[in-house]
């Protein structure tokens, strides 16, 4: 327990009955649990998605046909029609494990029907050496390059450091999709920090058919 804690405590101990004491020294515990919880605010600002150099973006394209191998912080990453936890990440039957993962259904597809609502890019990280925040964002491509700065799309999730599995949800735009094709960029960086093009660390493309 930190000393300004430590010293609170002892006063609130000599200022309160005991009944009393224990009801204040439960509310502070209840605090400072709450205050430890990491939110994945939407950590994208103005500048964040300014287009990176082409040929760089070029070089970080991950292999989607070949998902399986280690890309970058990844031991595996791919786009997928949907995602399933198996039962036997979850131990026992009512109890949680801090290893729960999930795994990918229907991957290395890159190619959707315009109707679709949503897809999924499934992962597992490397084991992290602090929390992570992870983040994505699509944009409309036009022979072979972004067209525009800003995203039709983000999703951002953070993974605590026991925790591996994770996914994002690439889902339809308000106005639907239009076909033809749409690069992700997906960026790494720590929980609450802004992204911004530095924090790149790899793409992947998809295909929206008629």
């Amino acid at each position: 327990m930190h000393m300004v804690e430590s010293f609170f405590m002892k006063l609130v101990r000599k200022s309160v009955s005991g009944f009393c004491f224990f009801r204040v020294a439960a509310a502070l515990i209840f605090i400072g649990l709450f205050s430890s919880i990491s939110w994945a605010d939407d950590p994208f600002g103005s500048s964040t998605l300014a287009p990176n150099k082409n040929d760089m973006l070029k070089d970080m394209a991950f292999d989607q046909v070949n998902w399986k191998r280690p890309q970058g912080v990844f031991t595996w990453i791919t786009m997928a029609r949907g995602y399933e936890t198996p039962w036997d990440s979850l131990g026992r039957p009512g109890w949680m494990t801090t290893d729960a993962y999930v795994q990918p259904v229907d991957p290395g597809v890159s190619e959707f029907s315009s109707d679709t609502q949503m897809f999924y890019i499934v992962f597992e990280a490397q084991p992290l050496d602090a929390p992570g925040q992870f983040a994505v964002a699509w944009f409309d491509m036009n022979d072979g390059q972004v067209t525009s700065n800003t995203p039709i799309g983000k999703d951002v999730i953070e993974l605590e450091m026991n925790q591996r599995s994770g996914y994002f949800q690439v889902s339809q735009p308000a106005d639907g999709w239009k076909p033809g094709k749409y690069q992700v960029k997906i960026f790494y960086g720590a929980p609450g920090q802004a992204l911004h093009a530095v924090n790149v660390i790899g793409t992947m493309e998809f295909t929206i058919k008629e």
